[in-house]
C-alpha cells in the first residue's frame, strides 16, 4: 500500500521525513517529488533532461517518455503546487502514517 501526502513547503517535508524515520520507516520506502519542478520537466526534451532526472519506469511509459511522478497518482488534483511524499507502508500501519502526515501539515493525502 502507498500513502501520498502533498505538503506546501520544504520545512514540512523535512518534518514529515524525520517523523516517519523516527516511527521506523526507512528513507528508501519514500519518494519525494517537487510538483513545481515536475511541471518544468514535463515540458523539457527527454534528451535534455536524461542526465538530470531519475527515471521511474511505469507500465504506461515508453523508453523515452518523460513524465512527472505525480502524473501516475490517481486522485491528485492537477495544477496544485507543493511537494509530494509517497510512502510505501503495510496496510496495518496506514492509520499511523496518515496521522503523521496530518500532523506534518499535509494539505492532501491520497491512498492507493
Amino acid at each position: 500500500m502507498r500513502l501520498i501526502a502533498r505538503l506546501p513547503n520544504k520545512d514540512q517535508v523535512g518534518f514529515l521525513v524525520d517523523s516517519l524515520r523516527n516511527a521506523g520507516f526507512d528513507r528508501k520506502d519514500m519518494i519525494i517529488s517537487d510538483l513545481g519542478k515536475a511541471e518544468k520537466q514535463r515540458r523539457d526534451d527527454p534528451e535534455e533532461v536524461a542526465d538530470e532526472l531519475a527515471f521511474v519506469k511505469t507500465e504506461r511509459e515508453g523508453l523515452w517518455e518523460t513524465g512527472a511522478y505525480a502524473d501516475g497518482i490517481k486522485g491528485l488534483e492537477p495544477g496544485k503546487r507543493g511537494i509530494i511524499v509517497a510512502v510505501k507502508t503495510p496496510k496495518h500501519e496506514s492509520d499511523r502514517v496518515r496521522a503523521i502526515m496530518e500532523q506534518s501539515g499535509a494539505a492532501e493525502i491520497i491512498q492507493d
